[in-house]
Order: structure tokens, then C-alpha cells, then sequence
């Protein structure tokens, strides 16, 4: 996803995987390799658009935490998990990556491009109504 405004975009380092890092905002990774990423291993990969929106199709395996209730759900997510975050180009998702590192979450990744790069990769996607988060166990 393209950062939003109020990031710095200097300092940027890119790791061997391809994942942009940097010291003054949150990860970065591709529609591609968060596919794989969510695939593999247990992380938290979660649509911040609106319910109507995600029901209209989102990134397959993603849940459905609207942007504007995700700081009230910070208790259903595990801060020292991956959180893989997603919009439609990367602009909320890229607000949501900041409250969440902003809360203490460690390990928060936005998905460059959003749904709309997600489409263009033809990564699966899915249609049916939000479904919520599972309370960490």
C-alpha cells in the first residue's frame, strides 16, 4: 500500500525477503508476499474497509475490522503476532498500521496497494458477510 500522509518515508532499508522497513513508519510487504506470509504461519490479516466493502470482495483469509472500530477491538488481536493490515489502495490500512503501533503491536505490516493490488496480482479473493476476529486463546 502507498504510505499515507504524515510518514516519513526516509530511512528506508529493504530486507532480503523484499519487505520495505523503516525506523520512522510500519512494514511493508506485497500483496504477493502477505499471501504467502498468511498462507504459511498463524497471523492476524485484517480489511479495516467498511463491511460494506469487504463484502463486495476482500483478500481471501482476511477478517473484517472496519477502521473505525479497530482501536475497540485491540483486545481480540495479539500484540506479539503479526498483523497483516488491508484496504482498498493503502490509506486506511496505512492509519490502522499506525494506531496499531501506536497501541505496542510489534510486528505491523501493510499490504502495499491494497485489495486493488490484490486483484491486479490475482490473488484468491473472497465474497461473503464480515466475520469477526477469534479472542486469542
Amino acid at each position: 500500500m502507498v504510505l499515507f500522509s504524515g510518514c516519513q518515508k526516509s530511512g528506508r532499508t529493504t530486507t532480503d525477503s523484499g519487505v520495505q522497513t523503516s525506523s520512522t513508519t510500519v512494514r511493508e510487504a506485497s500483496p504477493v508476499e502477505t499471501q504467502v506470509a498468511v498462507s504459511k504461519a498463524y497471523s492476524q490479516f485484517i480489511d479495516v474497509r467498511t463491511p460494506e466493502e469487504y463484502a463486495g470482495g476482500h483478500a481471501a483469509r482476511a477478517v473484517n475490522i472496519p477502521l473505525d472500530t479497530l482501536m475497540g477491538s485491540l483486545d481480540r488481536l495479539e500484540k506479539n503476532e503479526p498483523v497483516y493490515l488491508i484496504c482498498q489502495t493503502g490509506r486506511r490500512s496505512g492509519q490502522a498500521a499506525e494506531m496499531l503501533k501506536g497501541a505496542g503491536f510489534s510486528n505491523v505490516i501493510n499490504v502495499t496497494g491494497g485489495t486493488t493490488a490484490w486483484q491486479a496480482a490475482d490473488l484468491p479473493m473472497e465474497t461473503k458477510p464480515p466475520h469477526n476476529v477469534p479472542a486469542p486463546k
